[in-house]
């Protein structure tokens, strides 16, 4: 046990649990990415992406499933003990502020009797970040997908959501399986206390390592939606933070080479499936939305535009694991800061140039 903060930390292991399933995720092997302009990426970023660009060879992973009893979850998916130790393996990106804030928030819950008790068997489908639509489709979906092959479930633990990004949440569901769950959604604030919990771990480490095993039923989601007769796609994030400077100019120049730009945020999930399922060449800003290129077809042209400031290798291994012709090209930051949310430029010319290439970058 260790001590992070105020906060005892205790290992999956030691605990009364029922161990449901062990699965070994598959080797595999990803090359560095093709990056343009990689002197725009500080020393600091390069380091913080070198074990997700750079292991080369991953070797099998360990996936586990794992029954708890007696829990509470609160924050985004933090998991504690009847006894107020916090389970290590709930811990994904967590700071020790929110792990603390998490022990806080159920003593406070206990003190004005606001825990839910939740009894039936419920599967935890919640992550620091839940809110992003490609950690839902890549991190959290998946874990349902290896559950449901182990045991009968009836609830799902998921993020509270509202708008497009609920309709996404249970459409994805609907879609790839045949299980019709009771829901418990939870925002960060809530405390609920859980009879039966059921822990993934192992799918994935974010930055560091994405097991094949989060795109087992991709394929079969993609297949059961026709695809649209869109070819080549930009997608932007104008009027948002991480923008290109001048971006008018350089949507002028795609839509002069055949490419639909469009906004996927507000499209059902069916729709962002069918427009992505028979493109040949993608190209986005850095950000949620090219999460789908997951439904692309193996070998589609993939051209991410990042500030050099983003230590991002989520797109990366989504690329590599689906077979895609993946590069980045890396813009300088239009003002002095340490975020990756602020406006970046990208040079016509250089998208130009990756554009021009052949098969596997070679010069045509």
């Amino acid at each position: 046990m260790r001590r992070a903060e105020r906060v005892d930390l205790v290992e999956i292991q030691s605990l009364h649990r029922v161990s449901v399933a062990e699965v070994t995720s598959p080797t595999f092997q990803l090359a560095p990415p093709r990056v343009l302009n990689p002197d725009y990426i500080p020393a600091h970023i390069l380091d913080a992406m070198r074990p997700g660009w750079f292991t080369g060879a991953f070797p099998a992973g360990r996936v586990r499933v794992t029954k708890l009893f007696d829990v509470y979850v609160t924050q985004e998916g933090l998991v504690f003990t009847q006894d107020k130790k916090l389970v290590q393996e709930s811990i994904t990106q967590h700071t020790p502020e929110e792990c603390a804030q998490g022990l806080a928030q159920i003593v406070q819950a206990e003190q004005t009797q606001s825990v839910q008790h939740v009894t039936p068997s419920s599967l935890l489908l919640r992550k620091r970040g839940e809110q992003n639509y490609g950690h839902w489709m890549v991190e959290l979906l998946p874990k349902l997908w290896l559950a449901e092959e182990h045991l009968p479930l009836c609830s799902l633990v998921v993020p509270q959501a509202g708008g497009n990004f609920a309709r996404v949440l249970r459409d994805s569901v609907a879609l790839s399986t045949g299980f019709v769950p009771l829901y418990h959604p939870m925002s960060p604030q809530d405390v609920s206390f859980f009879k039966e919990l059921v822990l993934v771990d192992g799918l994935s480490n974010h930055g560091v390592y994405m097991s094949p095993l989060a795109f087992s039923r991709t394929d079969a989601m993609v297949a059961s939606v026709p695809g649209a007769q869109v070819r080549k796609l930009y997608l932007t994030r104008k009027n948002r933070a991480r923008r290109i400077r001048d971006e008018d100019s350089l949507m002028d120049f795609l839509q002069e080479q055949g490419f639909l730009c469009l906004d996927p945020a507000d499209l059902t999930l069916l729709e962002q499936i069918k427009i992505f399922k028979n493109a040949e060449c993608v190209v986005g800003v850095m950000g949620a939305a090219m999460t789908n290129i997951m439904f692309c077809r193996k070998g589609t042209r993939v051209i991410n535009l990042a500030p050099g400031t983003m230590p991002d290798t989520f797109f990366y291994f989504i690329a590599g694991l689906r077979g895609l012709d993946y590069y980045e090209i890396r813009g300088k930051i239009c003002e002095e800061s340490e975020s990756w949310d602020v406006p970046f430029e990208i040079e016509r010319d250089h998208l130009a140039h990756v554009l021009s290439l052949g098969p596997q970058g070679q010069a045509n």
